[in-house]
């Protein structure tokens, strides 16, 4: 596996070869992958829910704006793959929650994941969670993180270039913020 090569190979990607579903095993590949993640003192407070139905994914699509791309790639994908965060099996430190961190990690290594697989997918989470979280049925006080259409990208897609990125001397520093990381 070539980490580096899913990162810039990985798109956000919102129209899928309809035609083309995606078998289980590779569903199982990706939620394993989301399952391995780190999290603060191993808490794990992710659950993961793998929506297939016509009529799962539209409650899901439901859950966000008109005028939101993703609602078709949602309900056109092959699955949706819904992450949720059980914030009482996470801790706040500083005022930070940390199943939020912890659920992101567990996401991008499903992403990096479905990549590898050569699948496309969209990290989704400008919607409406406790809708998502109702029409999968999560316990009160779970939160939808995020949600996943999953797919095979049409060719079109997968031709579009990456989109650009900030070069590492303006992100990177070494000792104090300003001073740039080189070698």
């Amino acid at each position: 596996m070539d980490v580096i090569n899913a990162i810039q190979k990985r798109r956000s990607v919102r129209t899928f070869d309809y035609e083309r579903p995606v078998n289980d095993a590779d569903i199982m590949k990706i939620l394993e992958a989301g399952r391995l993640a780190p999290s603060w003192k191993n808490h794990q407070p992710w659950r993961f829910v793998v929506v297939r139905s016509a009529e799962g994914r539209a409650a899901i699509a439901d859950c966000l704006s008109e005028g939101n791309p993703a609602r078709t790639a949602i309900r056109h994908a092959s699955a949706v793959l819904v992450l949720l965060g059980v914030p009482e099996e996470g801790e706040v430190h500083q005022e930070k929650s940390f199943y939020l961190v912890d659920c992101g990690i567990s996401g991008e290594n499903m992403y990096l994941e479905a990549v590898e697989l050569g699948l496309s997918a969209v990290w989704v989470s400008l919607l409406d969670g406790p809708g998502v979280c109702r029409s999968v049925g999560a316990p009160e006080g779970w939160e939808c993180v995020g949600v996943f259409p999953i797919g095979y990208a049409l060719p079109e897609e997968e031709a579009k270039p990456r989109r650009p990125r900030r070069p590492l001397g303006e992100v990177a520093f070494l000792e104090k913020v300003g001073q740039a990381f080189q070698y």
